[in-house]
């Protein structure tokens, strides 16, 4: 459905000051949540909301569910075009068929400010080029997650990883040879889209993100 601005919202003590753009994430997984959920409130001008699947819900990541929890969201918390707020779909391709995951790009590109990214075949794919710049092609996702594990000594570490998004989005983007395609090949992910977003809302001091 689409969004419902919400009207007559007052600011709290304790938020940021909304002067900041809101990224409403829905993920397929934990993984994808803890990563995002690390850039929130990294700067005044960002805040980051992720919603996903946990607990005894961890089985409800199928395209239709994601569209469920994206409405759901924002019937209860409203929708402020104001601020230009944006929501996001992080997909893999791994699990979901193609038919699928058309529906939810039919969706975004219908809806304003509601975007897709599609990593092939999972996550790990854009994790990956946190360290690498060079093109992947993992036969399943099982492969690409051990490639990730065995990247770095002790294998993959959030706080290692996150600080190097700006790096990650720059080799993705020049990896994906399709970039006009929303489905991207095997090994090539969609997340530089978002990731674009956000970094252009970082400050970044000898490569490092600086709070502000």
């Amino acid at each position: 459905m689409p969004p419902i601005k919400k009207t007559n919202r007052s600011y709290k003590k304790g938020e940021p000051f909304r002067d900041a753009r809101k990224f409403i994430l829905i993920c397929e997984g934990e993984r994808e949540a803890d990563y995002f959920n690390f850039f929130d409130k990294k700067s005044q001008k960002l805040i980051v909301k992720t919603i996903a699947p946990i607990g005894e819900n961890q089985g409800e990541s199928a395209p239709n569910k994601l569209m469920e929890r994206a409405s759901e969201y924002i019937e209860e918390n409203g929708w402020e075009e104001n601020f230009e707020d944006q929501l996001w779909f992080i997909l893999d391709v791994d699990r979901w068929e193609r038919d699928s995951i058309e529906e939810i790009n039919q969706l975004t590109n219908t809806t304003s400010n509601w975007f897709m990214a599609i990593s092939n075949q999972c996550f790990e794919v854009w994790l990956y080029y946190h360290k690498s710049d060079v093109k992947i092609t993992p036969n399943d996702s099982g492969q690409m997650k051990q490639l990730l594990n065995e990247q770095t000594n002790g294998g993959y570490k959030l706080e290692v990883y996150a600080v190097d998004i700006k790096t990650a989005t720059e080799n993705s983007r020049n990896i994906d040879q399709h970039k006009e395609n929303y489905f991207p090949d095997v090994g090539v992910t969609k997340l530089y889209l978002l990731g674009e977003e956000i970094i252009g809302l970082l400050q970044f001091v000898d490569g490092q993100i600086k709070l502000i």
